[in-house]
Formats: C-alpha cells, structure tokens, sequence
C-alpha cells in the first residue's frame, strides 16, 4: 500500500472516529472530540501536502475538504459550540473523500503547480477558505432547519440532541457566512489580477465566474437584510444553503461535468 492510499485511509478512519463520538453520552464527550479533531485536520494537511494538485474533480474536492476543515476550526476558535457541527460535518467530509477516491481512478489530472503566478496562487487561496467557511456555514444553516424543525413539531431523537441550539447554529452560520464573504470578495479581486496578468482583460464571463458572483452577492444581500433586520432562523438558513449550492456548481459541479459527464 502507497503512502498516498495509507494518508487516505488515515483520514477516512478519524473522521469515522469523530463521527463515532459525537454519539457517546458522556459530559466530556467534547473534550475527546477536540482531539480527535485536531488528529484529523494533521492527517488532512499531511495527505495535502503529498497529494499532486491539478485542474480537476479530485482537486477540487480535496481542497473543499482541507478547507472546510481550516475554516471549522477557526469558527471553532471563535465559538467553542461549533465543535457540535461534528455530527453533520463528518459524514460530509467522508463522503467527499470518498468522491476523492473515485474521481481520481476515473480521470488523470495536468498538474495545476507548474508556472502558476502569485496572483493565481492568491486566488485559489482566497476562493478555497471562502468556499470552506461557506460549507461550514451552510452545514450551520442545515442544523438550524433541522433543530428548528424538532422544536415545532416537538420531535426528540438522540442526533438532534448532539446539535447546538437554534441560536447557536444561526450565529455559527452568520459568523461563517461573514468571513466567507471577505475572502470570496479577495478571491474575486485576486482573480481579476490574474485574468489581467495572462491575457490583459480584467474579466472573463465563465460558469465558475458567474456562479462566483451569484454567491458572492446572496450572502451579501443575507448579511444586509441581517444587519438591517435582524434576519436569521430558516429562511436565512434556506440563503446559505443556497450560496453553497451555487459555489460548489462554480467549480466542483463544472469540473463533474468535464471531467465525468462529457469526458
């Protein structure tokens, strides 16, 4: 077995793990989840690091993951309840791995390193973390519904009780969605340099552009309406998970459709 494939493993095992102990009773039960967590976010950036980045599905994902995961565990930083999330975020974060492990034996990628300008760079960095705090957000927004869903309709059950509150989850949402919308905007700008530096026009109208924008301006207009009004709870939830469904059609979703569809 490569390397590689054990990084992999590794990383498949400890967020089964975390998603594991999300479910033990125990008041310390988010002491040994931090842990965890951390051990988890080493083997990413490890398998990160040795992973061949290109222009395609499997990068794509790969860096949705890495930067899903930073992006936690900033919002962790800020907000200690956010380590909650843990039961949705983790089986997210697998299946994504496990959309890594297939799309790269179904496609070979170009390398995306070779000859890439610092503007390019900056871009990718920007749009990456952006996207990440987005999905956190997004999951926040998922938790929102469904814990606001239980208490209406007055439904218990052992998952929902591993969720943070409603007020909790909307401020997870808020805190993501505005860090999310600060690094899109750098992601954006960082991109025009880019189009300037290789062909010396400023935009190019792309479906991973448009999508970008789209985004870009909903969680805009959420944080508007929010400041204005105060908005939160399911709707701006249904807004956030509206933004993470037009990024990830920007490039993970453009990508499946090269890649995989028409390849």
């Amino acid at each position: 077995m490569s390397y590689a494939a054990i990084s992999i493993f590794a990383v498949g095992f400890l967020l089964a793990v975390l998603v594991a102990f999300t479910f033990v009773e125990d008041r310390r039960r988010n002491a040994f989840l931090l842990p965890i967590w951390v051990l988890t976010l080493a083997a990413t950036l490890n398998w990160a690091w040795i992973f061949e980045w290109g222009a395609g599905l499997s990068t794509a994902l790969v860096g949705n993951i890495l930067a899903t995961q930073v992006a936690f565990g900033g919002l962790l930083l800020m907000f200690r309840d956010t380590i909650r999330l843990t039961i949705v975020l983790g089986p997210y974060l697998l299946l994504a791995l496990l959309l890594v492990v297939w799309s790269s034996t179904s496609v070979a990628e170009v390398s995306l390193l070779n000859g890439i300008s610092v503007w390019l760079l900056l871009h990718i960095a920007g749009s990456m973390l952006g996207y990440g705090l987005v999905t956190v957000g997004a999951i926040a927004g998922f938790a929102t519904i469904l814990r606001d869903r239980a208490i209406k309709q007055r439904i218990r059950n052992r998952f929902l009780e591993q969720l943070p509150s409603v007020s909790s989850t909307s401020r997870i949402e808020l805190l993501g969605l505005s860090s999310a919308e600060v690094l899109l905007g750098l992601g954006i700008l960082f991109g025009v340099g880019a189009e300037y530096s290789t062909t010396g026009q400023f935009f190019e109208f792309t479906h991973k552009s448009l999508f970008s924008l789209l985004a870009f301006v909903l969680i805009g207009a959420l944080l508007y309406i929010h400041l204005r009004s105060g908005l939160r709870g399911r709707f701006a939830a249904r807004l956030g998970l509206t933004a993470y469904l037009l990024v990830s059609l920007g490039y993970p979703g453009v990508k499946f459709v090269t890649d995989i569809l028409i390849s």
